[in-house]
């Protein structure tokens, strides 16, 4: 009875060793082979942007809380620079403002797309910044923009010659609280406004954000995929204004990129195209470097100047951008509004990574380029593409050129490339953002390691059982031997025992 019992348990403990094994291994194959695959179609799932999903929120109304800091060049020798010398700058700044992006009127189209406008709000900080009633000496847009659109009409320069007697400089002072948001009266901006186009670039002022705040007519109507058709799509701008091109000609106006930051997760990325409704173009950040932020492993593609604001030169691919000056800017002019009378260009600020012939315009000490606090860049976690870090920072410049048929103080001008502000706009994910993403990136790793365990002891467990297996065999086998040997002995007692009585 008691050997019947013992064998029961020894079969019990073998099944329960197989059994145990088999869900070992197979929980390991499951980890290793299938879990990835459904762990990409759930974040797939959660990237898509439509009603209910993670990325939506965060396209919506982004999370990650963002600055913008706005830097003037003040003129400190506006009437030397008039005569024809060197201009002498000097950075005036911060202008620290809180910006609020959201996306409204959005529409979601059957073929995977959705339409939307963009509203932003800027909150001044008065602790991070100087006083916006700092005045600046810059340059009078008005007076430049009338010049700028009189050239080459005889008729009109000699009108604007006329005008210009009761002006006394190119230059202005005005405070930095006209400059941005709340702008300036000119009689020259009140007649244009006149002729200004209903919803586009309001001309009743001048200011660089003048009725931008709470608005959304600064960057139109996007159209990008949002991801449900298909999934390595998302992000990509489509239609912009309500066409699939910008101004420029060739492939330079072919809409490409990310319009709102969303990229599909590929860990061989080499680049982010990142299209900017303020200069018409996508702007280029190539793959840098591995960094770490809030904890978190990503990668940094950084803005190249002399490739993405390059020239024929150094970047072929650029001719169609008109791009017929020295490297390291671009040329934005008739962007906004198409108004093609400001010769307006873009490039990082204080010229940093561009031709040596910018800083040569200007007198020394006026520019200081520093790739640490000049330079732009966007920053990943590459296997979500969740932007961690954007650094956006831009300096806006315009044309000078001298005009003797309208003369006066446009007779001696020298030809320049006058960097007027620049901006840094700074986005980067908090602590608490950071714990949600990197639990995410670690839920592949965790599965991972579990699937590795889980499989070598499976195999563990299935080498105990057919080891004991074994085992009960060679003892079965050395059972019945024994048994045998047992038998054959007393057969021969018995054999003896009938010898003796016969």
């Amino acid at each position: 009875m008691e050997k019947s019992t013992l064998c029961d348990r020894n079969k019990i403990c073998k099944s329960v060793l197989l059994l145990n094994s088999v869900f070992l291994i197979g929980n390991g194959i499951f980890c290793l082979l299938v879990f990835p695959a459904i762990f990409t179609h759930i974040l797939e799932s959660m990237l898509t942007i439509q009603e209910g999903t993670p990325a939506y929120e965060n396209w919506k109304k982004p999370g990650i809380p963002t600055k913008l800091k706005i830097y003037f060049f003040n003129i400190n020798n506006p009437t030397e620079i008039e005569n024809g010398q060197k201009p002498r700058l000097e950075q005036v700044g911060p202008f620290t403002y809180r910006e609020e992006t959201e996306r409204v009127e959005e529409v979601f189209h059957e073929n995977g797309t959705v339409s939307y406008k963009t509203q932003k709000f800027w909150y001044f900080l008065t602790d991070e910044s100087l006083d916006l009633d700092t005045v600046i000496c810059t340059l009078d847009i008005p007076v430049l923009a009338s010049a700028e659109f009189a050239r080459g009409n005889w008729m009109n320069e000699w009108s604007m010659s006329g005008m210009f007697k009761f002006r006394l400089s190119l230059f202005t002072n005005k405070t930095a609280r006209d400059l941005l948001f709340d702008g300036y009266s000119d009689p020259l901006m009140t007649a244009g406004s006149f002729f200004a186009k209903k919803g586009g670039v309001p001309k009743d002022k001048f200011g660089w954000f003048y009725k931008r705040n709470g608005t959304t007519w600064s960057d139109g109507v996007i159209n990008m995929a949002t991801g449900k058709s298909d999934f390595q799509d998302v992000g990509t701008i489509k239609f912009w204004h309500g066409s699939n091109r910008t101004m420029y000609p060739d492939k330079c106006g072919d809409l490409r990129g990310t319009s709102a930051g969303f990229t599909p997760p590929d860990a061989n990325r080499q680049h982010i195209d990142f299209f900017s409704t303020d200069i018409c173009r996508p702007i280029r950040f190539e793959k840098a470097e591995e960094v770490d932020i809030e904890g978190i492993k990503a990668r940094r593609f950084s803005l190249e100047p002399q490739n993405t604001f390059g020239n024929e030169e150094t970047n072929p691919d650029n001719h169609c951008f008109h791009a017929y000056f020295p490297s390291g800017m671009h040329n934005s002019t008739g962007c906004k509004g198409g108004d093609t009378t400001l010769k307006t260009f873009v490039s990082l600020p204080h010229f940093q990574g561009a031709d040596d012939f910018y800083q040569q315009q200007f007198a020394e000490g006026s520019l200081n380029p520093d790739p640490v606090k000049h330079s732009a860049s966007i920053t990943i976690q590459p296997e979500t593409s969740i932007p961690v870090q954007v650094l956006m920072r831009l300096q806006v410049i315009l044309q000078v050129r001298s005009n003797p048929n309208i003369g006066g103080f446009f007779s001696n001008l020298p030809e320049l490339f006058l960097p007027v502000f620049w901006f840094d706009a700074e986005a980067v994910v908090t602590p608490e953002l950071a714990t949600e993403v990197k639990m995410i990136t670690m839920i592949p790793d965790v599965a991972e390691v579990a699937g590795i365990t889980s499989f070598l002891v499976g195999l563990c467990v299935l080498g105990v059982f057919l080891w004991l297996k074994f085992r009960g065999k060679l003892q079965s086998q050395d059972q019945c031997e024994q048994m045998n040997h047992k038998e054959k002995v007393h057969m021969d007692v018995d054999m003896k025992q009938i010898d003796i009585v016969t």
